[in-house]
């Protein structure tokens, strides 16, 4: 019998209430429900208020706990930064964990063996992916410093950044992706944005200073070179 999943919320909400108890749930605290717009429970009336919480990072007893638990918690909490809600563990019962550690202690060795492998295979894909964005920079931006373009592809697709090069969008090479990795690149090496800070000014407002240099460099750069006829 497959394992019940539900949502567990740390809330970025402040008006909602439990279903059951009808006491309000503060900010930050765990709410459940199928999303946080619906109807749900405060922790303490939910199925979980005795299950034990599994903190993300090892893949092998996250899916194994969750198989021996007759529910699973999934906990997430919202990243302001990136705009959208990321796992913070599950909650399961304590037993389903001792077991899932047994399992993972009898084949842990087998398993390292097939990770670093798999690191390996990840990393050399990895290297593929950067230098065939690199090419897509060149394609559109045909004027772009000599070099350069593999420098942006690095920073933009960089592990675990978050940065537009590690979307999906980016890894068709979409154009407006390349254009956001190529106008960061500008912003911070050619312009005085980085030095604008803590100068009584926001964000917003340095951008909005620098854009037309921004706007002008890339201009430059998708032109296509002119070939000197006197070489």
């Amino acid at each position: 019998m497959a394992t019940e999943s539900q949502n567990i919320y740390l809330t970025k909400r402040e008006k909602l209430k439990c279903k059951k108890c009808n006491t309000s749930i503060p900010l930050g605290k765990a709410f459940v429900g199928e999303t946080e717009k619906s109807r749900g429970t405060c922790f303490a009336c939910s199925d979980f208020v005795d299950y034990t919480l599994l903190p993300p990072g090892n893949a092998a007893m996250t899916r194994r706990s969750k198989k021996h638990s007759d529910k699973c918690g999934v906990l997430l909490t919202w990243n302001q930064r990136r705009k959208r809600y990321e796992r913070k563990g599950q909650y399961v019962e304590a037993a389903a964990i001792e077991k899932a550690k047994i399992e993972c202690a009898a084949d842990q060795k087998v398993r390292d063996q097939k990770n670093e492998k798999a690191a390996i295979t990840r990393e050399k894909q990895d290297k593929i992916y950067i230098n065939d964005f690199a090419i897509a920079i060149r394609e559109v931006y045909h004027s772009c410093p000599k070099g350069r373009e593999f420098k942006i592809a690095e920073h933009a697709c960089e592990k675990h950044s978050g940065r537009v090069g590690r979307t999906a969008n980016a890894k068709k090479f979409d154009k407006q992706m390349i254009d956001l990795a190529v106008e960061a690149h500008i912003r911070h090496m050619e312009t005085n944005y980085d030095t604008q800070f803590g100068k009584g000014k926001g964000k917003k407002e340095i951008r909005s200073d620098i854009k037309f240099d921004v706007k002008r460099i890339m201009m430059q750069w998708r032109q296509l070179p002119t070939l000197d006829l006197f070489e």
